[in-house]
């Protein structure tokens, strides 16, 4: 290395970030946008190797298509989840409340300024995160990798996001973890104006991670050391 290149001490905070959603943004009432972060991935994701090899289960976790038949194994990745470390945090729109995709222009920069407000309250003093992000279609004029990394770094006038990738959710379970936590946090959203039953499979695991987490509902916003559940509204003018 030349002399004189600025190096960073080996000590500097590192971690990955999963961002994934829930709903469709373009139409649905309650959209979510959730972000996982994890200081060391390897501890949670290898415990999760273990349980599939234990379990010799190696579907997709997907809140969405959850049947009944696997809401045991479900509940044991909830347990995996709790006794770990890490940080969550999502925003959840009701479009009654506040509609991103009307107050940006469009979903697909709706998207990425709720991904972007998500990264910049997760970064700690001096952390450098990458972030892997849900895989969906868009048009090529959308550009999410590098405007979601440039508008954090600009937003922190410092490198804090190294690079974010999209890649298909099968592909990693650190995806499949944030969409189990960030679809069962807005579930209690949709039961609440009638759009989601009571007891399915679902609902059940909804409730059994809010209890794993001393939480009693979501529905007002939530905040704790490792839960960040904000409720998305229009700035007031």
């Amino acid at each position: 290395m030349a002399s004189g290149m600025p190096t960073l001490p080996k000590t500097t905070p590192t971690a990955v970030a999963f961002v994934d959603e829930s709903g469709a943004i373009a139409q649905d009432r309650h959209f979510t946008v959730g972000c996982l972060k994890l200081s060391d991935p390897d501890v949670l994701l290898r415990a999760l190797m273990k349980l599939r090899d234990r379990r010799r289960w190696y579907n997709e976790i997907h809140f969405a298509e959850m049947k009944p038949r696997s809401l045991a194994l479900y509940k044991e990745v909830v347990d995996l989840i709790v006794a770990n470390d890490f940080t969550f945090s999502c925003f959840v729109v009701d479009r009654t409340q506040g509609d991103p995709v009307a107050r940006f222009g469009g979903p697909w920069i709706a998207y990425e300024r709720l991904a972007t407000q998500l990264l910049i309250a997760s970064v700690r003093p001096g952390e450098l995160i990458t972030v892997l992000a849900d895989e969906y279609s868009s048009p090529d004029t959308v550009h999410f990798e590098r405007d979601v990394c440039m508008a954090v770094n600009d937003r922190l006038n410092r490198l804090a996001i190294t690079k974010v990738l999209r890649l298909r959710s099968n592909a990693a379970d650190g995806l499949q973890l944030a969409d189990l936590l960030t679809s069962a946090a807005t579930f209690e959203f949709r039961q609440s104006v009638g759009h989601a039953g009571q007891n399915s499979p679902k609902a059940q695991l909804a409730q059994y991670l809010r209890r794993e987490f001393g939480v009693q509902s979501f529905l007002g916003g939530h905040r704790d050391a490792r839960l960040n559940v904000a409720l998305y509204r229009h700035p007031q003018s």
